[in-house]
């Protein structure tokens, strides 16, 4: 007899460049987790792709809306389905939010996000960290820069500590 799973939203976070898409596609090859699980796909690169940027370093005039949209694609991603694994969760777009704002958003916006981020992380079943274990590649699309990288692992460790 089989036992149904009770983990419906089921996220692995982390970095850029530590496995993540990687991980989540390799689950995804045995029937059972298609099955079981839908597949969100990263919002970013959905929204680099429909507004014809190569990636989100060469968004110059429209950074702060971009940001915005990210979060809430993620959370309207993430609500259209009951069972989902994901490679890049709420969490990484408020943890990124964080990262990209840096002296540049006003406390009310950036609390504005914290709050909905915060409401919506508060449904994943499980959480999947992979830490940063090896030097970042270069891929063309995100930044690989190790000191970049290892500031985004930071943040997403306090979050999911504080959360």
């Amino acid at each position: 007899m089989s036992r149904k799973s009770s983990l419906k939203k089921i996220a692995i976070i982390g970095a850029a460049g530590v496995g993540k898409t990687t991980l989540l596609n390799s689950l995804f090859e045995d029937t059972t987790s298609s099955v079981k699980y839908r597949k969100i796909e990263e919002v970013v690169r959905k929204l680099c792709a429909e507004r014809g940027y190569e990636s989100p370093y060469t968004i110059d005039e429209d950074l702060d809306q971009f940001r915005h949209d990210v979060l809430s694609r993620q959370i309207e991603e993430e609500n259209k389905v009951d069972n989902f694994i994901i490679d890049r969760s709420t969490i990484d777009a408020w943890a990124y939010y964080m990262r990209w704002s840096w002296n540049t958003s006003t406390v009310e916006k950036t609390e504005e996000f914290y709050q909905a981020a915060y409401k919506q992380a508060q449904q994943y079943d499980k959480l999947i960290y992979i830490p940063i274990a090896f030097e970042i590649q270069d891929d063309g699309y995100r930044w690989a820069n190790p000191v970049y990288q290892k500031q985004v692992g930071r943040l997403l460790r306090s979050i999911i500590t504080d959360w």
